[in-house]
């Protein structure tokens, strides 16, 4: 025994290695805040009672601008105010063994659609993010099916104020919000953009939100100088607050 000791310690140092090797490239190929599901754990995971889901589903070893921006929208998740809560992601293996594609052909997606963001709630789709793949976009698609998700450059004061003037139809409450948003914006050009879309709707109604944000988004597709551009953005940002 003692002649094959010196064999048993680079053996389990071997295997060691391998499985750290294994977890390691796991890690990698999942953001930071994200949870890895599979077409096993896919059920399970996004039915646990009280809880909600966003999924992404995506190939695997997804990278670029789109991953990024994955990226920057995971890290938002480990916010206190984040209550259960979870973003996952479902990698789609293109060939080889073709891991998850029967998730893909399940939600009948292509791969040329992918990536695509799914809302779940107890086991239910709720709904599918259209908008554009950006964090921004795909925060307030979050916000939109009911979850306390922070916002992308917004004001967090603000979008407490934005979501209490939403969520209360009396009139002098909204009017007493409208002067806090007032009080609190100051001359500041994105803060303003609260105070005038409270000011908007307390004249037209709540519709005015949806609608707004559509001429926005429409306008966002034209050709426009970036200045125009980045103003716009914050302003479809800010109206993302008011759900």
């Amino acid at each position: 025994l003692k002649r094959h000791q010196h064999l048993v310690v680079p053996l389990w140092i071997s295997v060691m290695s391998l499985l750290l090797a294994a977890v390691v490239g796991c890690a990698a190929s999942t953001a930071m805040g994200a949870v890895k599901i599979d077409s096993i754990t896919f059920d399970k995971f996004i039915s646990i009672p009280g809880y909600s889901t966003l999924v992404k589903f995506d190939k695997s070893y997804a990278y670029g601008d789109k991953e990024d921006e994955f990226k920057k929208l995971t890290k938002l998740s480990n916010d206190p105010k984040v209550d259960k809560f979870f973003i996952a992601e479902v990698p789609i293996q293109e060939y080889a063994d073709k891991d998850n594609d029967d998730l893909r052909e399940r939600f009948s997606l292509t791969i040329e659609q992918l990536p695509v963001y799914k809302f779940f709630r107890e086991g239910k789709e709720v709904a599918t993010h259209s908008g554009e793949v950006k964090a921004q976009e795909i925060a307030a698609f979050i916000r939109k099916n009911g979850v306390k998700f922070p916002a992308i450059g917004s004001i967090p004061e603000l979008d407490e104020i934005a979501s209490a003037f939403m969520h209360t139809d009396d009139t002098d409450r909204r009017r007493s919000l409208l002067t806090e948003a007032q009080d609190f914006a100051g001359d500041d050009k994105k803060a303003s953009m609260y105070v005038k879309a409270m000011k908007k709707v307390l004249e037209k109604g709540n519709g005015y939100i949806e609608k707004e944000t559509a001429r926005v988004g429409k306008l966002l597709t034209g050709t426009l100088t970036e200045e125009k551009k980045s103003e716009l953005l914050d302003k479809k940002m800010v109206l993302s607050q008011f759900v």
